[in-house]
This record gives C-alpha cells, structure tokens and sequence, in this order.
C-alpha cells in the first residue's frame, strides 16, 4: 500500500511536471493528453485519476504557478511590513516594483507563463477565475494595505486604483520591454530597467497624491 501511494504521487509529479512544460511552450489547445503522458512516462487512466480530465490537469499547473508568484510577492511585502524602521512608501512602491523586473522575471520561461497569464484574464481564458483569486486578489489586498499603513489618511478607494495603475504599468513594461527598449539610445539601455522602476515609481507617488516623491 505504501509503495502503490508512493508510486501515486510520483506519477501525479511527473504529470504536473510534464504538463507544465508543454502548456507553457505551446498554450492549451496545443497540448494533448498523449503528449504529456508520453512526455510523463505515464497513460491516460492515470490523468483521469489524478486530475479527472486536461482541463483539470491545467488547473492544477495554473494553481501551482499563481501560487508561487504570490507566495513570493506577499512575502516581500510582510518583509517591507515587518521593517524596522518602517519602511517609507517611496522605498514600498520601489522594491515591489522592482520585484518584477528581476532577472528571473524577465525570460523566456517567465515570458512564457505572462503570455498564460494575459490569456487567462481575457476572453479566450480556459480557467478565468484562478487568476483573480490566486494572484491578483491576494496580493492587491496585501500591497493595498501595506500602502494605507505607510499613508495614514490615504483615502482607500484612491490606493486600490494606485494597486491596479501598478500592476498595470508592470505589466506593460514587461511585456512591450524590447520594443520600447529598440526605441531609446544603445546609451539608455544600460539604465532602460531602472529607469522604468523609477517613473512607475515617481508616477504612482503622484497618483497617491503623496509628497514624499521628488
């Protein structure tokens, strides 16, 4: 029996793992059942087991992948939050910004998972709802209320829209980075990164309406 469980979750990791790759590489729809099996070393009746059919398999890949991103980003905001001393809402908005724009964000397995991600907010999403209530949801929460602390007074409403303009401005720059990146000087590459946390940044100060940018 313990060997049978053990050769269970072995099976179900190497699904997760298979599937990952595949849907990331080449999307949903592009991706059958007997790829990932054969990819897997597994058969068919074991994804039925474990994940009743593809569009639960992908769920659970898009779950595991939402997850870790937000897992990473609501533990750089408690750290902002547990800072002593308190951090300064323009060192807030700062790291969290930056947080996008490390080196491990910005390639083509990074790539891969955004271009998921913008599906799964749009109209063609196989699983709509994770997005919201995995990522974006958990995290707005967190930064939302991490801002309103360093801002005592800060009207709420006003803070979640600045969340969204963030995420937002992120998203973009992430995105469209080497198209906008071909429009600048071989000089302003150099800084190209920095320079987008910093106008974000300066940006969204201004948005809160907060006088501490420069």
């Amino acid at each position: 029996m313990q060997k049978q469980a053990l050769t269970n979750k072995d099976t179900r990791a190497a699904l997760l793992d298979s599937a990952t790759r595949l849907f990331l590489a080449n999307g949903f729809e592009s991706v059958s059942i007997r790829q990932i099996t054969m990819a897997s070393g597994s058969n068919v009746a074991s994804v039925n087991y474990h994940f009743s059919d593809k569009t639960g398999l992908y769920r659970e890949v898009l779950a595991g992948l939402l997850d870790n991103i937000t897992r990473e980003k609501l533990a750089l905001l408690e750290k902002l939050d547990q800072q002593k001393p308190s951090a300064q809402l323009e060192e807030i908005l700062t790291a969290y910004i930056r947080s996008f724009f490390d080196s491990h964000t910005c390639s083509p397995d990074s790539d891969r998972l955004m271009q998921t991600i913008y599906r799964e907010m749009g109209p063609d999403a196989v699983t709509g709802d994770l997005v919201a209530t995995r990522l974006i949801v958990p995290i707005n929460r967190a930064f939302k209320n991490l801002i309103l602390k360093a801002s005592p007074g800060l009207d709420e409403k006003r803070a979640s829209f600045c969340v969204s303009s963030i995420t937002g401005q992120v998203l973009h720059f992430i995105r469209s980075r080497d198209i906008l990146r071909s429009m600048h000087s071989p000089e302003q590459h150099q800084t190209f990164i920095e320079d987008i946390i910093e106008h974000i940044t300066q940006f969204s100060l201004q948005g809160l309406g907060s006088s501490q940018h420069a």
